[in-house]
């Protein structure tokens, strides 16, 4: 996976690494999470980790995955100052791989730019989900999105596509605020977003 994060910046610029950049639970993308029963969760490009300490803190057993050595050092503090468990590993998702299943996947904003990076991680994420399992897939729409890079973003279409083997529950657009670290990137606005619910049969 690439080492650029927002403006051509490496990750790690991009975090503190000291936990005040754990941003809460996002309850807009997760709506269906939330309304699962808990079990095995896994996030790839977990960031700082809001999204499954949240899950974490409603019973979910939850690992997260990041290139950013700064943003899981951000995530394992956040944590253990709310004693909650979760792991957090620190490598690149596109070498790494599952030594489990899981009963949710997650990638929230964190697709590499179009390519082979990006078909093999959302194949890394179909492979992770157990029987039954659910994977969520939240990216900027590239049609929509008012900056950034559009081979950055993604479309509802080639998400759909390239989880053509799972069963998909929803697809949709919505509007949502760019965020690093709690602070809304109040320039831009709201930017349009796509998400898909998919399930493994």
């Amino acid at each position: 996976m690439g080492t650029e994060g927002p403006g051509g910046a490496s990750w790690d610029d991009v975090y503190l690494g000291d936990g005040t950049d754990t941003e809460p639970l996002d309850r807009q993308l997760l709506a269906v999470a939330l309304a699962l029963p808990p079990g095995r969760v896994l996030d790839l490009g977990c960031g700082a980790g809001g999204n499954l300490i949240g899950l974490a803190r409603r019973g979910w057993t939850a690992t997260g995955v990041d290139l950013s050595a700064r943003a899981i050092r951000s995530a394992r503090i956040s944590a253990h100052n709310t004693q909650v468990t979760a792991r957090f590993i620190h490598t690149d998702m596109l070498t790494w791989r599952p030594e489990s299943l899981y009963d949710l996947v997650l990638s929230s904003y964190s697709l590499p730019p179009r390519g082979h990076a990006r078909d093999a991680l959302l194949s890394i994420a179909c492979r992770a989900l157990a029987p039954g399992g659910t994977l969520i897939v939240g990216e900027w729409d590239s049609e929509g999105a008012i900056g950034g890079e559009p081979d950055h973003f993604a479309t509802l279409a080639e998400l759909t596509a390239a989880l053509a083997d799972l069963e998909i529950v929803r697809a949709e657009f919505f509007d949502a605020y760019p965020r690093i670290g709690r602070r809304e990137d109040v320039r831009t606005g709201a930017w349009r977003a796509v998400k898909v619910v998919a399930r493994r049969p």
